[in-house]
């Protein structure tokens, strides 16, 4: 068996004065963890499970806008010696949804970028599920790789 984590990491990025990029923040808050694979069977994780999926953190302004992109991986790497294993992220593999009680969870492809407008809350938290597809023969360890979600601030 492997074990597959993908680590999270958080780019913010302000387009616009000062006291804005103040009040936006990004932060991953857990790691995309499909844990033990078996050889030769695909492995899923839901954005909407609670334990497994990637989970990240972002503030913004009531009624402005956040553009999100996502840079994924298409492998996941050996930790120990060499090898890879394939990911891959379906259109159904993100939600987006606001802390607001009025929130409504939006579920997006994380391989497109996509703007939302905050107008029930001014925070919200995106899940991010993905699909793990180990060889027959896959070398047996732990496989890593790196996610970065990138937000835009207007």
């Amino acid at each position: 068996m492997y074990r597959c984590l993908i680590v999270l990491s958080c780019l913010a990025l302000a387009t616009a004065t000062r006291p804005l990029a103040a009040q936006s923040t990004v932060t991953g808050i857990r790691n995309l963890d499909f844990g033990p694979v078996i050889r030769g069977v695909p492995s899923s994780v839901s954005p909407n499970d609670p334990i497994r999926s990637g989970r990240f953190y972002v503030k913004h302004i009531i009624n402005r806008q956040v553009q999100v992109q996502f840079t994924l991986p298409t492998r996941l790497n050996r930790v120990a010696g060499g090898g890879n294993m394939p990911i891959t992220f379906a259109t159904t593999d993100a939600v987006a949804k606001g802390t607001a009680p009025t929130s409504n969870p939006v579920t997006f492809n994380p391989n497109t970028t996509i703007t939302f407008t905050l107008t029930s809350s001014a925070d919200f938290f995106i899940n991010l599920g993905g699909r793990v597809s180990p060889a027959a023969g896959q070398a047996t360890g732990a496989y890593a790789g790196t996610i970065t979600l990138t937000c835009t601030f207007f």
